[in-house]
């Protein structure tokens, strides 16, 4: 019986004859073509932590969302619990069933579950990192020709607007980190690592570095020997110290009473950590935003807004909504994952675009693991983001996915017992 409800059983092969395979193919491989290889075993599925489900982590992040909702940090939230717990119970419902067809359709093939084994190209790995490092320099270099320094060191007041092609610049940063830790080298995990977080934190670019920061976790829980109650543990000290930075970089770009104003704390709240505030009041607001959207009765569109993420910064249209939030009691712009699709449609937008995720998760659970590990890290990061924007369809997260697609092909060889095979030729 598997351990997670949603989740079906897989089973283990990471046995010796893998391990012996993968042990011959890789000194053989390494003496000829002079490449650092390192080997590992991936645990089965029923061994992850319950948050590396997609629907387990789903579901936890809309129960965080109506926890903090009910706290009113702010006077505009929205104050019945009405609307909140029916925008939940259509999301949770349309993604299960997106999930429980997925799953019905992607018949898991015994194949695909003795895949636990695999054998690492390190060379061709930090070689990779470099080239990214590379394409990085070449746009920051850009950005400061043009825009002059970044904002942490020149005006802090523009992180919003500062630089072009950061749709670009970002994912790049991001892959450097991450596929950093998989570096059998410390020194050069720590220097790919350091230069990612470096330039994104003098970009101001707190999204982003909590982004990088939680694809980094997953990562590590997906491929940790360790017990589950250890990386329980090391899931709530992660929180803690996303909470902290993100807290840190808040102070930096907006100052206190400049924030309790902005987002019209609650004066009972506005004493309380800044920790507590900064991430009750961005958990629970977007939220709050959603809900008054939806009250304000049937939906603007279409317009297909949802899609514009998708385009390059300088070919999206105006927002075809930016006279409407006026009207409604909005703070701050951000509206949840949800906010497009229930301007266009209302509740049937909301329906669909879980009815798509739960399709998606039903992918990731049955498909994404082990093969896919990058590819995954980057859905549970957006799914844990999902309380305050739509991740999902945003052009930096195409532009990784499809740099990520070519390391894993390029870097990833897999193993089944007494076989090793690559997803394309070295």
């Amino acid at each position: 019986m598997s351990d997670f409800p949603f989740l079906p059983n897989s089973g283990h092969s990471g046995n010796g004859a893998s391990l012996a395979a993968a042990g011959a193919w890789l000194e053989a491989a390494g003496a000829r073509s002079r490449h650092a290889f390192a080997s590992g075993v991936f645990r089965p599925r029923r061994e992850l932590p319950v948050y590396c489900h997609p629907v387990a982590l789903f579901l936890a992040i809309w129960v965080l969302m109506l926890a903090c909702l009910s706290v009113h940090v702010s006077y505009v939230i929205y104050p019945d619990f009405g609307i909140p717990f029916l925008i939940f119970i259509v999301s949770a419902g349309s993604l299960l069933l997106g999930y429980f067809a997925s799953t019905a359709i992607l018949e898991r093939d015994s194949l695909q579950d003795e895949v636990t084994s695999y054998v690492l190209d390190v060379t061709r790995l930090w070689q990779l990192n470099l080239l990214f490092c590379v394409f990085a320099m070449v746009l920051i270099g850009l950005n400061w020709f043009t825009s002059g320094p970044p904002p942490a060191i020149g005006d802090p007041s523009t992180y919003l607007t500062y630089g072009k092609l950061k749709q670009i610049l970002f994912p790049l940063l991001t892959c450097i980190a991450v596929n950093a830790t998989f570096d059998s080298s410390r020194i050069r995990r720590s220097l790919f690592i350091v230069f990612a977080f470096g330039w994104l934190g003098l970009y101001l670019a707190r999204g982003i570095l909590l982004v990088t920061f939680l694809e980094m976790f997953f990562v590590f829980s997906l491929r940790s020997s360790t017990g589950r109650r250890r990386q329980y543990l090391l899931a709530l000290g992660a929180l803690a110290l996303a909470i902290a930075g993100m807290t840190i970089i808040g102070n930096l770009r907006t100052a206190h009473d400049i924030f309790i104003d902005f987002l019209q704390i609650r004066d009972k709240y506005s004493n309380w950590p800044m920790a507590f505030l900064w991430a009750v009041s961005y958990i629970s607001i977007p939220f709050s935003n959603l809900c008054w959207m939806v009250a304000h009765g049937t939906s603007h569109g279409p317009t297909f807004a949802f899609l514009y993420s998708l385009l390059p910064t300088f070919m999206t249209p105006s927002d075809p909504y930016a006279e409407v939030y006026g009207s409604m009691n909005i703070i701050d712009g951000a509206s949840t994952y949800l906010q497009a699709w229930a301007l266009d449609f209302s509740y049937l937008g909301i329906y669909f675009a879980n009815l798509i995720i739960g399709i998606g998760c039903g992918w990731l659970a049955m498909r994404a693991y082990p093969r896919n590990i990058l590819i995954l890290s980057i859905f549970l990061t957006s799914i844990s983001l999902l309380f305050f924007a739509n991740t999902f369809f945003l052009l930096s997260t195409v532009i990784q996915v499809l740099a990520q697609i070519f390391v894993q092909k390029r870097c990833f060889y897999w193993a089944h017992p007494g076989i090793l095979y690559a997803d394309e030729a070295a």
